[in-house]
C-alpha cells in the first residue's frame, strides 16, 4: 500500500523543500516538490526528517535499574526503553552496554547478560518499535572484560559496535582528578583513604593490563567484522593508537588536539547531544559546540538523554555559523548510518528505508509528532 506524506518541509541531504514523499513496501518511492494532488497524510507544514540513527545510548540501564538496586524484568525494561527511543524519533539504535570494571560494577557485570538477553528476546519476538542492535563498551582496564566478551561468541552477529574505554582517573574523561574524586565520593561513597587506594589500583591497571587488553579486544572486533570506536581520546598519541588498532569512530574526544588528530587520521568524530544542548561537558572537557565551530563534528549521539537529539540539531543551526538544518540532521541520520555500514537508511531519498520523523516547532521547541519505521507508524 502506498502512503503519501504531503504539505511537509522535507529535510533532504542538501536542502529543505516544501514537498511530498510517497512510500510503499517499507521504502521511499518518490520525493517531489509541492503538494500531492491526491489525499495523503497532511503534515501541516511540519518538518519531515529521516529516522534518527543512534550509535551510543546508555538509556537501557535506566529502565533495567529504575531505582538503585531495583532490577526490572529485562524484557519489560527493553520494551520500555524502546518506547522512549521511538518517541524521540530514533528508528535505529545501538544499545550501549558496558563490559568490565566501572563505577557501576554490579549493574554492568552481574546484570549484563540479562540486559542483553532482554534486548535479543524482545527483538526476536517483534516487540520493538525501533531497530535495535548492540554496542559493547569495553573497559580495557577491567579484570573481567575479556571473559565477558568471550561470552558473546555465539551471538556476536547481534553486535554492531565495540568501543574501547579506559576510565582510570588522571587522563581522558577524568583528566581532572578532583572532579573524579567528587564524582566518586557522590556516587560510590568512598572515604578519602579508599579513594586513594582506588586511584592507585585503576592507574596501575591502566599501565599494566590496559594496553594488552585494548589490543586483544580490537583484534576480536576486527576479526568478526565489528565497527570499532575509541572512547574519550585525550592526546594525539591516544588517537594514533586508536587509528592503528582499526578504530573508525572517535567517541567524545576530550580535547581540541584529540579532535584535530581524529580528523587528520580519518576517524568520524562523535559528540553528545546533551553536551550540545547544555553547552558544556559534565567533566569540563571540550564542548561539542567548540568542535562544531572548528568543523570537527561528524556524528551526534544522545548519550544518556534520547530526547536530546532533535533539539541538538536545531541548537547547532542557531548557534554555529555555517551549519544549516540538513547538515545538522545528517549528524544523527546519514553520517552515523554510513559509518555503521547501514547504507539503506539515513536520508529521504527514493529507494531507501521509509524511516521518517515528523517534527513541529512549537514556540521554538522541536516536538516529535509522528515516527514511521519502514513505512509503519510506530509513534
Amino acid at each position: 500500500m502506498t502512503q503519501i506524506f504531503t504539505n511537509a518541509r522535507l529535510v533532504l541531504a542538501d536542502r529543505v523543500i516544501d514537498g511530498t514523499v510517497a512510500t510503499a513496501q517499507g521504502l521511499i518511492r518518490t520525493v517531489d516538490d509541492g503538494r500531492a494532488a491526491s489525499n495523503g497524510h497532511d503534515l501541516e507544514g511540519d518538518y519531515l526528517i529521516p529516522g534518527l540513527v543512534e550509535l551510543h545510548t546508555d538509556n537501557l540501564e535506566k529502565h533495567y535499574e529504575p531505582r538503585r538496586q531495583v532490577y526490572w524484568d529485562p524484557i519489560s525494561a527493553a520494551v520500555n526503553h524502546d518506547a522512549v527511543i521511538a518517541t524521540s524519533g530514533i528508528t535505529t539504535v545501538y544499545d550501549a552496554l558496558c563490559l568490565g570494571l566501572t563505577e557501576k560494577g554490579e549493574l554492568r557485570s552481574q546484570h549484563l547478560r540479562p540486559m542483553v538477553d532482554g534486548v535479543l528476546s524482545a527483538r526476536a519476538a517483534g516487540m520493538f518499535r525501533a531497530d535495535h542492535r548492540l554496542h559493547l563498551r569495553c573497559e580495557v582496564i577491567g579484570e573481567t572484560v575479556l571473559d565477558q566478551l568471550a561470552a558473546f561468541e555465539t551471538d556476536h552477529a547481534a553486535i554492531g559496535i565495540i568501543s574501547l574505554m579506559d576510565h582510570s582517573p588522571g587522563q581522558r574523561q577524568t583528566a581532572n582528578v578532583e572532579y573524579w574524586r567528587q564524582y566518586t565520593r557522590a556516587t560510590v561513597g568512598l572515604s578519602d583513604a579508599e579513594m586513594d587506594a582506588e586511584f592507585d589500583r585503576l592507574r596501575s591497571a591502566s599501565d599494566t593490563i590496559g594496553p594488552r587488553q585494548r589490543r586483544t579486544i580490537s583484534d576480536w572486533a576486527r576479526t568478526r567484522g565489528q565497527v570499532l570506536a575509541s572512547h574519550d581520546d585525550e592526546t594525539v598519541a591516544h588517537v594514533e593508537e586508536s587509528r592503528d588498532l582499526g578504530c573508525t569512530i572517535a567517541e567524545f574526544p576530550t580535547t581540541k588536539a584529540a579532535a584535530d588528530a581524529s580528523r587528520q587520521h580519518g576517524l568520524a568524530i562523535l559528540m553528545g547531544a546533551p553536551n550540545l544542548v547544555r553547552g558544556k561537558s559534565t567533566s569540563g572537557n571540550v564542548t561539542a559546540v567548540e568542535l562544531a565551530r572548528r568543523d570537527l563534528l561528524d556524528i551526534v549521539s544522545s548519550d544518556y538523554v534520547p530526547a536530546s537529539l532533535i533539539p541538538a540539531a536545531f541548537k547547532l543551526v542557531e548557534t554555529v555559523d555555517g551549519w544549516d538544518l540538513p547538515r545538522a540532521i545528517a549528524t544523527m541520520t546519514d553520517t552515523p548510518a554510513r559509518v555503521a555500514g547501514l547504507n539503506d537508511r539515513g536520508r529521504i531519498e527514493a529507494g531507501l528505508r521509509a524511516d521518517l520523523v515528523q517534527v513541529r516547532l512549537v514556540d521554538g521547541h522541536p516536538v516529535v509528532r509522528g515516527v514511521w519505521r519502514e513505512g509503519r507508524r510506530v509513534a
